[in-house]
């Protein structure tokens, strides 16, 4: 899964910046005295955490996916408040107040989101290209989420957080099998990814197309709730399975599998 990374290293570095810069934007504000972040933003503490990964993983071309998801999930999230945003923009401190380091945080949040969504697409597209090898993609990926959705789901259920139980279930299930799958052989793993894309992508859709408009896109599938950010989220992870799923495997790499099989 390694890779030499003489065209992407730029893109991979300006990804860990923008990450960086990101969480400095966030503690801008904060400092500056915005009300609308608590007594202590975690925000900050996971960008540094995945610029770190992307940075101690540099040779490891998907790292800069991390970097770029998180990214476009608060992008999301900033454009789906796009006028509060604005009005903290224009009046910053309030109506008829100016607050400098609100201004300058929340403009060079968006600035810096924008800029490493790009950089961490770009850098782990050319990541890809330029590997060693053909690797099992779909085989890490299903690892990789998989173990994060065991690991997350067993952290809410022992830290009692307020969640969906049920959507919370049913990403736990998927990351055991994901696990599992894992451990197949190729095929069955890009077979797994593809139905895994597949699923989540119709979630998305019939969420977004079904939810209540005046609710957050709120539609009850089943005995789970979901809103708009669980549309979103599962549009992306849809995206990113059925991806994994469906991208060639390298000449060399197939003709090991077949010489296996």
């Amino acid at each position: 899964m390694k890779t030499n990374l003489p065209h992407s290293l730029f893109a991979t570095k300006l990804t860990a910046v923008g990450l960086v810069g990101c969480a400095v934007a966030i503690w801008i504000q904060w400092l500056s005295g915005d009300p609308s972040y608590p007594k202590f933003p975690p925000g900050p503490v996971f960008f540094i955490a995945v610029a770190a990964i992307v940075i101690y993983g540099v040779r490891w071309w998907w790292t800069p996916l991390l970097g770029s998801l998180l990214a476009l999930l608060v992008t999301y999230g900033w454009f789906a408040r796009f006028p509060k945003q604005m009005e903290r923009l224009s009046h910053p401190g309030g109506i008829g107040h100016f607050a400098p380091g609100i201004f300058v945080g929340t403009l060079g949040m968006i600035i810096l989101l924008l800029l490493t969504d790009a950089a961490g697409l770009v850098a782990t597209v050319q990541n890809y290209r330029t590997r060693k090898h053909g690797t099992e993609n779909s085989k890490m990926v299903l690892r990789f989420f998989g173990a994060i959705f065991v690991l997350m789901g067993a952290v809410v259920l022992l830290s009692h957080l307020h969640s969906d139980r049920y959507h919370n279930l049913m990403h736990m299930i998927w990351g055991a099998l994901a696990l599992g799958a894992s451990f197949l052989s190729a095929r069955t793993a890009k077979l797994f990814c593809i139905g895994s894309g597949l699923f989540y992508l119709s979630l998305a859709i019939l969420g977004l197309t079904l939810g209540d408009s005046a609710m957050s896109r709120a539609w009850q599938a089943g005995p789970m709730l979901l809103h708009t950010g669980d549309h979103v989220f599962h549009l992306v992870l849809g995206s990113i399975f059925l991806g994994f799923g469906i991208l060639p495997l390298r000449k060399r790499h197939y003709q090991e599998i077949q010489a296996a099989s």
